[in-house]
């Protein structure tokens, strides 16, 4: 099983998924690109993957687990 990883983070008002090296989405808030993300790792899950989603943590700039699949 391969892990996926996705990162959500707030850029210029807008909130954006990192996956794989690419940035989508232009989502109005961090519960959107939740919601967006754990359908996409859900999916991924389904094909096998271990699936993981970090929100990145305004204050401190680190990224924090919000949801995981398949461990």
């Amino acid at each position: 099983m391969a892990n996926t990883r996705y990162f959500i983070f707030e850029d210029h008002n807008h909130w954006r998924i990192d996956f794989g090296g690419r940035t989508y989405g232009d989502f109005k808030n961090e519960q959107q690109a939740l919601s967006k993300a754990i359908e996409q790792a859900f999916a991924d899950s389904m094909r096998g993957h271990k699936a993981e989603i970090l929100v990145r943590d305004e204050r401190t700039g680190q990224f924090k687990v919000a949801w995981t699949y398949g461990r």
